[in-house]
């Protein structure tokens, strides 16, 4: 019992010292959003840490969210009154969209994080499909499926190609009757009881030479 006592006593010690360390921290932002252009392929976002107390603090370790984060640190060690600042990196990759992700700051000898730093990052969609992917399968209706293509007019404002292969696909591109700045792309297999793995290609451009590229991808399983 007097064991239990000691570890519990321990533990708590422990979680106040954490507690007290992180209260004496302060970050000029926890919170940062960024929209990336199109040609841009890494955002950055800056945070600034202020020791208030009046025992050095060191960081230990940051652990992020995704692979596709990382962090740079100034200075891990804080004496008092100072400050240092952590660079938080996300690499694009083929990523589009609103991506959230989370940096935990961890100090010497704690097992929770001091803070956890997010980084709110868009990533423009030059061309939206709704559906990216279309299939049929043995239970399906031998039918036509349709997918509305929306541009980004900040960017791309016409579609200039669409690729496909004509001997396995039937396609017909039309405005969308409920938004005349979209696009219906209708298709249909040439056949439904063969196997088919298709990819189509919508190019588009804008008025200041940007151009974009997106993929629909076409699957029959019979």
């Amino acid at each position: 019992m007097h064991m239990i006592y000691k570890l519990c006593s321990i533990a708590l010690l422990l979680i106040f010292t954490a507690s007290l360390e992180a209260s004496t921290l302060t970050w000029d932002q926890t919170e940062a959003r960024i929209e990336l252009k199109p040609n841009e392929e890494e955002a950055r976002a800056t945070f600034t840490v202020t020791n208030n107390g009046d025992k050095a603090v060191r960081i230990a370790r940051i652990k992020t969210s995704c692979g596709c984060t990382g962090s740079i640190v100034e200075r891990k060690i804080i004496e008092p009154g100072q400050s240092t600042e952590i660079v938080g990196t996300f690499h694009k990759g083929k990523r589009q969209g609103l991506n959230h992700n989370k940096l935990q700051v961890f100090l010497d000898n704690q097992a929770d994080a001091v803070a956890t730093l997010h980084m709110i990052v868009q990533v423009p969609n030059l061309i939206e499909l709704q559906p990216r992917i279309i299939y049929w399968n043995a239970d399906s209706a031998k039918t036509e499926r349709k997918v509305r293509v929306s541009l980004d007019p900040r960017y791309v404002n016409e579609i200039t190609e669409i690729s496909y292969n004509r001997k396995t696909l039937d396609l017909v591109d039309t405005e969308d009757p409920t938004d005349s700045s979209k696009r219906v792309i209708q298709i249909t297999p040439k056949s439904f009881s063969h196997v088919l793995r298709e990819t189509i290609v919508i190019k588009a451009k804008g008025e200041n030479g940007q151009s974009a590229e997106s993929r629909l991808h076409v699957f029959v399983q019979p």
